[in-house]
């Protein structure tokens, strides 16, 4: 009998550690059935432009037949590049590594600095060890694309999605390139047998810097052109046999505010006022963001001056750069970083008019800064509204909707999986994925199991 009482004393403690800490299954590359999957971004789609007072026919079936978020909060700096880029990793931009939309050399203020379409062909600025979902999905067996999309064109320590396109300064971005774009997307799935493919249209974005975000150019041509090009996308994956086997996400990089162009002299960001130039070895100003590397015998002298020259805008030495930002742990970030006040821009030098009547790249906590997020498809709820979230949790639900293994990452599952219908191609409700490339077995079954083997143990005993 003692031999009993210690028996079912082990066997009450394993039961006690298991409900303290879920057991952990190494997953493995996962290979479950999968639908096929469609990323879309749609560059600056704004969460409430959707909302505009015109007719828009294909939002509202996005919203009647799939899931909404109300908003989702990008990353900082809230530019395109970076913003693609986390959406595709699931990482923050001080752990993916692309900082900014463009390549600069901090070390070097005359030489390896770019644009953004300049940036989108270094190779090296996007291969960082990052995992984008494309490398995930090819790493493991799944045929992947990338249509344009910020990073897709990039190698990742070698390796490279199945096929991928580039978008160049020259690409022409009319209604019947971006048409041309979904009949090549979709005969990549049908007729390639392609499961996940990233695809990039370049507006609202444009027309919201030229015009401003509230302008009726945006109103009346840009948006409608959006609504009739996700029409277009529904009429086509039901034209080519993909409609019931594909699920489609929306989303974009960021939002966008009106640029405050009635500014002028003291009341805008002008930095070779506030610091003598010979004190900076490096300087990159880019819309909202300042980036500077001062002399190191001059440190002190530029943080200083640059925060007494404007209350237009916020200083910040690299350390003290706010923890919510997920930005100051890379070293491509340099030793000063100067972000403006909503509605102004940091100029090195002001050149007498603002460049934008709109603009992005500010502090993610603003409310201009949010983007929207639609899901559709055999794996997703109907109809269905979700708060507010961030867009390191996208990048988990697509390996979960894939069935792969995903790489690490910020985001959770958690966060998007009551968005999931039950689908019979997506895994079980007692079985989620985490970043962490393991999954969680419910301990109830585990507690289940053991109950009956200490009960047998004990009749032999």
């Amino acid at each position: 009998m003692n031999v009993a009482i210690r028996f079912l004393a082990i066997i009450f403690g394993l039961i006690v550690s298991i409900r303290a800490a879920p057991i952990l299954v190494n997953a493995g590359p996962a290979r479950r059935e999968h639908h096929k999957l469609l990323l879309i971004s749609f560059d600056c789609l704004k969460w409430s432009y959707f909302d505009r007072t015109k007719e828009m026919p294909g939002f509202k079936f996005l919203s009647e037949n799939g899931v909404r978020a109300e908003y989702m909060k990008p990353a900082f700096p809230s530019h395109t590049s970076p913003c693609h880029t986390t959406i595709a990793t699931g990482l923050y931009p001080e752990s993916h590594g692309v900082v900014h939309n463009c390549v600069y050399d901090q070390h070097n203020d005359s030489t390896g600095q770019t644009d953004f379409y300049g940036a989108l062909a270094v190779n090296d600025w996007w291969d960082n060890g990052q995992e984008p979902i494309w490398i995930t999905a090819s790493s493991q067996g799944l045929k992947s694309g990338g249509y344009m999309y910020p990073g897709s064109n990039a190698t990742n320590d070698g390796r490279t999605a199945t096929r991928s396109i580039l978008e160049l300064r020259t690409t022409s971005y009319n209604e019947e390139a971006w048409r041309k774009r979904i009949d090549d997307v979709m005969s990549w799935f049908s007729d390639d047998d392609f499961d996940f493919i990233a695809l990039y249209f370049e507006q609202p974005d444009i027309d919201s810097h030229a015009f401003g975000p509230d302008s009726d150019r945006v109103n009346d041509v840009t948006l409608p052109l959006v609504d009739r090009t996700i029409q277009y996308l529904f009429n086509q994956s039901d034209n080519y046999g993909l409609f019931d086997d594909l699920n489609i996400i929306i989303t974009s990089d960021h939002g966008m505010l009106n640029v405050n162009t009635s500014a002028r002299d003291n009341d805008t960001i002008s930095l070779m006022r506030y610091v003598d130039p010979s004190w900076v070895s490096f300087q990159f100003s880019y819309g909202p963001l300042g980036l500077i590397e001062p002399v190191p015998e001059n440190k002190t002298a530029v943080y200083e001056g640059l925060k007494a020259g404007s209350n237009r805008m916020e200083v910040y030495y690299k350390e003290e750069i706010p923890e919510r930002y997920h930005y100051k742990n890379n070293d491509r970030v340099p030793s000063i970083v100067i972000t403006a006040h909503h509605g102004y821009e940091i100029y090195e030098y002001f050149p007498g008019t603002h460049t934008y009547r709109g603009n992005h790249g500010y502090d993610n906590d603003f409310e201009d800064m949010r983007t929207s997020y639609f899901s559709i498809g055999p794996s997703f709820k109907k109809g269905v509204t979700v708060d507010g979230f961030e867009s390191v949790n996208i990048y988990p639900l697509m390996c979960h909707l894939l069935g792969l293994t995903p790489a690490p990452n910020n985001g959770s599952l958690e966060v998007l999986y009551p968005t999931l219908a039950s689908d019979p191609v997506t895994s079980t409700q007692s079985e989620m994925t985490t970043s962490g490339g393991v999954s969680i077995v419910h301990y109830n079954t585990v507690i289940f199991l053991l109950s009956l083997f200490s009960a047998h143990i004990f009749t032999i005993i």
